[in-house]
């Protein structure tokens, strides 16, 4: 049952994640394949590129580290990415020390709190928004989501995989 309330809860944050006009966004890191963004994190990048050039917010956070199988940073490919479409160097700003979602958020809220910034936008894939958000408001972060699309050909293993991370987090509190 308690799955159940879970899976329900995932899909009705999506549905009601909107951004609100803030003073940065964050993009969440995800893997990268060779030197290109995965699709999920193009779906991410996508979302921050429309919403920054929206007007929702006139900076950006890029998150994510090096993993073991990657060749770079995911927040410098990110950044690069983000570059290239436009968005001036001077306006992105990179976290990249972070190998989870908690990390992603503690370590932007450090950039934020060292910039002034006072609201953000998180923007991350539709199954990710509700814990991340959940994670942002521990952290004393005043936030919005936007949900970028999810890879339909792996939607139900993440979305079964987050269900698995927002019980552990609810009950561990990690």
């Amino acid at each position: 049952m308690l799955v159940v309330i879970v899976v329900n809860v995932l899909i009705l944050s999506t549905f009601n994640a909107k951004p609100v006009k803030s003073d940065v966004i964050i993009v969440l890191g995800c893997q990268l394949w060779e030197n290109k963004p995965s699709p999920m994190l193009k779906y991410r990048l996508e979302e921050a590129l429309k919403i920054y050039q929206e007007g929702y917010a006139s900076k950006i956070i890029v998150s994510g580290a090096k993993g073991a199988d990657e060749i770079m940073a995911e927040s410098q490919l990110m950044k690069s990415w983000l570059v290239e479409k436009g968005i001036p160097a001077n306006a992105i700003f990179m976290d990249d020390k972070s190998t989870s979602t908690y990390e992603n958020l503690k370590y932007s809220k450090a950039i934020m709190d060292a910039q002034g910034f006072k609201t953000a936008i998180i923007t991350t894939n539709d199954f990710h928004v509700f814990r991340s958000l959940q994670i942002a408001k521990a952290l004393n972060i005043t936030a919005s989501g936007a949900a970028a699309p999810n890879v339909s050909s792996v939607r139900l293993l993440y979305q079964a995989r987050e269900t698995i991370s927002v019980l552990k987090y609810f009950l561990t509190g990690s």
